[in-house]
């Protein structure tokens, strides 16, 4: 039996950011799944939304087994009661892990802001895992996000790929709230490279600069951690680095939460 998750509310309405990238392939629902523990495991509740349709990851990266998926919903198969799915430390819920299944994609955002309207209730964050590129459910996420963290990698393509999704991006809203994050760094010196090299492009062509809010370092703790279908926080044997950096970045996601409540107090008063 997993637990229920009764915490009192730490914000008066849950912070929202996505995870994104340019490219497939970067690591982003490894991030999301590790990100959302170690935020759960510090005492906020957290849902995990997965919103990678027909190809999502997440459930499998927490070694869960999840019988209702949002498209489930759609087609009548399950309520919405049956959607979140409790672990130790974060609530799941998977958009859909099946390409063969069929669905009005207008239909199953329509669906997803119930989720999230449902989830609303009791969570302080939610997290919402996307498919990779620009496409119309990331387009969907990020308008439901406070934050859109980008995942770059040090790898041209990824750069490429991160600088033209943030061009489409601030063609629709000039003013997005984009930050990164960098994944598989060999160090902190290479993940500053990485990304003062993609904030550099950002400031020549677009002139934008990003908020970076950390990196992960590369580790074969997190391969042996994504085939073993265990958090990082699980693994005993991961390096104590790797979770250090994992909690910079939650202390920067939480101050950016905590930042929006406090401007969304003051809009109430």
């Amino acid at each position: 039996m997993h637990k229920e998750i009764t915490k009192k509310a730490e914000f008066p309405t849950p912070f929202i950011f996505s995870v994104l990238s340019g490219k497939g392939g970067v690591g982003k629902s490894m991030a999301s799944v590790n990100l959302a523990e170690v935020l759960g495991s510090s005492g906020y509740r957290v849902a995990l939304l997965d919103a990678d349709i027909g190809l999502s990851n997440c459930a499998m990266l927490l070694n869960e087994n999840v019988n209702a998926s949002v498209a489930h919903w759609v087609n009548g198969e399950c309520m919405l009661e049956d959607l979140p799915h409790s672990t130790d430390h974060i609530t799941l819920v998977t958009g859909s892990d099946s390409p063969s299944q069929t669905y009005d994609i207008e239909t199953l955002m329509d669906a997803m802001d119930q989720v999230i309207l449902h989830l609303s209730h009791n969570h302080d964050i939610i997290i919402i895992d996307t498919p990779a590129g620009a496409g119309e459910i990331s387009l969907w996420a990020l308008d439901r996000s406070e934050v859109g963290a980008l995942l770059l990698i040090d790898e041209p393509t990824s750069i490429s790929d991160a600088y033209r999704l943030c061009k489409y991006i601030y063609s629709i809203d000039p003013d997005y709230p984009f930050a990164t994050i960098v994944n598989q760094a060999e160090n902190e010196s290479t993940a500053e490279d990485t990304y003062q090299r993609f904030n550099s492009i950002l400031k020549y062509f677009l002139n934008k600069e990003l908020q970076n809010l950390g990196f992960i370092p590369y580790s074969e703790k997190v391969k042996e951690s994504v085939n073993s279908q265990s958090t990082l926080l699980q693994n005993k044997e991961t390096n104590e680095e790797v979770l250090n950096e994992l909690a910079y970045i939650t202390q920067h996601l939480i101050g950016l939460a905590k930042s929006t409540s406090n401007r969304l107090q003051t809009a109430i008063e």
